[in-house]
């Protein structure tokens, strides 16, 4: 298969900047995979990226409903949504492995939700497009975490091992809920012509459930000063920018289905024989430490547990993405 190189700048950075390496620099490679066709109903492709040095282990990395196809780097040169963890010296370093990253299938219309296993094949259809054979490591946090553990049950020849970060093997009831509640939003959003609005209600409400109360304790003060009911208080304000800024890279309809495709999640444990971190935060909301320890228990292959105590919940991933490169990086390195 030919793939379309992407020329990307170089960091300004370059001295020891995060991408930087001594040898010839990494490359990006933008490229279509087709979609099987019996998952036809949310496209006919999608788009996926490589990029690392290009006679390198492969490494897939997918991430939150949110995240794209570009974990470390982006074709402007800027930071992908992963590059704290993605990065020279880090546990997946592009100068010693190839990063595959893909965007997620989801309907058009936000009438259907595909299952993380949908969303896996669509993953076996990019390394049979690439002609790899058996994957190095599927690297996935939340929603990446559910696709990886569906691909493990369902491909388990085609990958060496597993790290799951802050996913179980099926969605906790709170959390369904709480997301039940969003999807409700934006569809009554939809309903009266402004879903972009309720978007961005929706992912205030979220952000509260990947974050921790000791974090907006520690950023915010409570209550509101005006004796107008809908005067914007501190907390507020930061739940609000947060929100006008989404429908930037979620539209209302794509939120719906990939929302609704994590409550779609369940898998079984012991029919997983993949070698598997799973990390988890004590203070995750989403994805409680004793579904983490659940999912650590039931897995059919070895298995290695690490729970931080984070700041950020859900968000750990992300905000605590060097601490958590530590965990990763000998477990990549060890043998198979």
């Amino acid at each position: 298969m030919k793939l379309s190189h992407v020329p990307v700048p170089e960091p300004e950075d370059c001295q020891g900047g995060p991408l930087c390496s001594e040898a010839a620099p990494p490359r990006l490679h933008d490229f279509e995979v087709p979609v099987p066709a019996h998952l036809s109903v949310y496209g006919t492709t999608t788009r996926a990226s490589l990029y690392g040095r290009e006679d390198a282990p492969l490494v897939i990395v997918l991430g939150g409903i949110s995240g794209n196809r570009f974990p470390a780097l982006c074709p402007d040169g800027g930071p992908g949504w992963w590059s704290g963890f993605l990065r020279k010296g880090g546990a997946i370093d592009p100068a010693d492995y190839r990063i595959l990253g893909l965007d997620f299938i989801a309907d058009p219309t936000g009438r259907r939700a595909p299952t993380p296993f949908d969303q896996a094949e669509v993953v076996r259809a990019a390394l049979d497009l690439l002609g790899v054979e058996r994957a190095h490591a599927f690297v996935g946090p939340s929603y990446g975490g559910m696709i990886a553990l569906a691909f493990g049950q369902a491909y388990p020849d085609r990958v060496e091992r597993l790290v799951v970060v802050s996913a179980g093997a099926g969605p906790h009831p709170t959390a369904t809920a709480q997301r039940e509640l969003q999807r409700r939003i934006v569809a009554l959003g939809l309903a009266h012509g402004d879903g972009e609005a309720a978007l961005g209600i929706a992912r205030g409400f979220a952000m509260l459930t990947y974050r921790t109360p000791v974090e907006f304790a520690e950023r915010f003060d409570g209550g509101i000063s005006e004796a107008d009911p809908l005067s914007c208080s501190a907390p507020g304000a930061y739940l609000r920018a947060r929100g006008d800024a989404y429908p930037k890279v979620m539209s209302p309809e794509r939120f719906l289905s990939l929302s609704a495709s994590i409550d779609r999640h369940r898998i079984e444990p012991d029919a997983i024989p993949v070698p598997t971190l799973v990390v988890g935060a004590e203070t995750d909301q989403l994805v409680p430490p004793p579904q983490i320890h659940d999912l650590a228990a039931r897995l059919g292959g070895p298995v290695t547990l690490h729970m931080l105590d984070s700041l950020y919940g859900h968000d750990m991933f992300l905000k605590d993405a060097p601490r958590v490169s530590e965990l990763v990086l000998p477990f990549l390195r060890a043998s198979a």
